[in-house]
């Protein structure tokens, strides 16, 4: 999260925040995840999968009428978020891989059909070109991204699934190595899944909350009214 901070306050989408954390709530949600990619053990990029759930998703304050006249099933929906690219791996395909990655998550093991996205408005035509996302709606204003214009996009995971496989041998079945080599990422779903039967999940105590809360300067009015709901509750638990 320092970070994330980091990278968007030098891009411009944040003023500084209290302890130069970025405080994103989301991840206090269970089935929520912040991906870590590291290369020689140094940070070099994440990435967030955040369900649908009681706080809403990030993209809902300022679309969430758009967002809910698409009529997407509340437990088969997601957005991705929280996605940080160090400079040093700029331009050297991180970004796809990262996404790829995702999409492999989302697809084969949160099994979610609807994955959303905000972009500033300059980036969604590379997001609609190389990855399967289409814009919802006109741009808006963001309030937290210095006053930024950011386009919502949309990504019918099932829908592009069915149309590669359909690619693969046209009207012939189409096994699941054979889609993920149409996809050339059969090595990353490899990864993918040694990796969820190895890693630990990081599972949030009261000391972990509480400190990220404190470092981040977080009071009530930087909660709506399920986040603070949801965060005594978690608290009362762990």
């Amino acid at each position: 999260m320092h970070k994330l901070h980091a990278e968007y306050v030098r891009l411009g989408l944040l003023s500084p925040q209290p302890g130069d954390v970025l405080f994103s709530p989301w991840f206090f949600s269970p089935g929520n995840q912040l991906f870590v990619a590291r290369v020689d053990q140094q940070l070099a990029g994440t990435i967030g999968f955040i369900r649908q759930s009681e706080q809403g998703m990030p993209a809902e304050k300022v679309s969430a009428d758009v967002i809910a006249a698409c009529g997407c099933r509340a437990e088969k929906t997601a957005e991705i978020g929280a996605l940080c690219i160090d400079a040093r791996y700029r331009g050297t395909g991180m970004l796809r891989t990262l996404y790829a990655w995702m999409m492999l998550y989302a697809l084969f093991h949160q099994r979610v059909d609807t994955l959303f996205i905000q972009v500033e408005k300059r980036k969604a035509r590379f997001y609609q070109d190389l990855l399967f996302f289409r814009q919802l709606g006109e741009s808006r204003v963001h309030p937290d991204y210095q006053g930024r214009e950011v386009a919502l996009l949309h990504a019918d995971v099932r829908a592009v699934a069915q149309t590669l496989r359909g690619a693969i041998q046209a009207g012939k079945g189409s096994g699941l190595r054979q889609l993920l080599a149409s996809w050339q990422v059969e090595h990353l779903y490899r990864q993918l899944r040694q990796r969820l039967r190895q890693d630990t999940r990081f599972l949030w105590s009261a000391r972990s909350m509480r400190h990220y809360c404190d470092l981040c300067g977080v009071n009530g009015e930087r909660l709506n009214d399920s986040q603070r709901a949801m965060l005594r509750a978690l608290l009362a638990r762990a």
